[in-house]
């Protein structure tokens, strides 16, 4: 996992927990007090879901809460480290069908072929029926509880609503999961 993640995670648990909450998360991590991670780098995905464990257990949230507060987060620092991405979108619908192009973007300055290869089949989107989008997310995380609040995030951005269907889970035990999305004005309209 691309080391943005895991930075945004940790300067959230630093707000909300302050210094000594962001000393015990790398601590239980076995990350040195200094460490920083890198934009630029692809990191294991065991240790962001270790990273993640040791986040809830310090700030005393279950991963649900952790996910929602973290997407508010991430959309914070990205609207400002990324702004153009979010100029390009009209709407919701537009960033989240564009957000695999972005996502792998974002690991093209990986030199590991392997890693990057890794990163860029961890999404796909496809237009659905009647405006909808089929996203497939293929991550051995398995966190799709932050797809779905990064993507309520995003709606609330555009002022829209996004209605997730779960089509398949690996949770249940399939092989990949996937997502129907349904956007819709704040008001209800579609």
């Amino acid at each position: 996992m691309i080391g943005l993640i895991q930075k945004v995670l940790l300067d959230m648990v630093q707000q909300l927990g302050g210094d000594e909450a962001l000393t015990e998360v790398k601590r239980r991590t076995g990350l040195a007090a200094d460490f920083q991670y890198r934009l630029d780098t692809d990191y294991d995905n065991e240790e962001v879901g270790e990273l993640l464990k040791n986040a809830c257990l310090v700030l005393g949230v279950d991963q649900e809460a952790a996910f929602r507060a973290y997407a508010r987060f991430f959309l914070a620092e990205t609207l400002t480290r990324f702004p153009t991405f979010f100029r390009l979108s009209a709407d919701a619908r537009e960033f989240l069908a564009r957000q695999p192009a972005i996502h792998n973007m974002l690991a093209s300055g990986l030199r590991d072929t392997a890693k990057r290869d890794a990163v860029n089949d961890k999404f796909a989107v496809e237009d659905g029926p009647e405006g909808k989008l089929l996203v497939y997310y293929r991550s051995p995380n398995r966190f799709c509880g932050l797809y779905f609040a990064l993507a309520e995030e995003v709606g609330n951005h555009y002022g829209q609503q996004v209605q997730i269907d779960v089509l398949q889970c690996r949770k249940r035990g399939d092989a990949e999961c996937a997502f129907q999305l349904q956007f819709s004005a704040k008001d209800g309209s579609l």
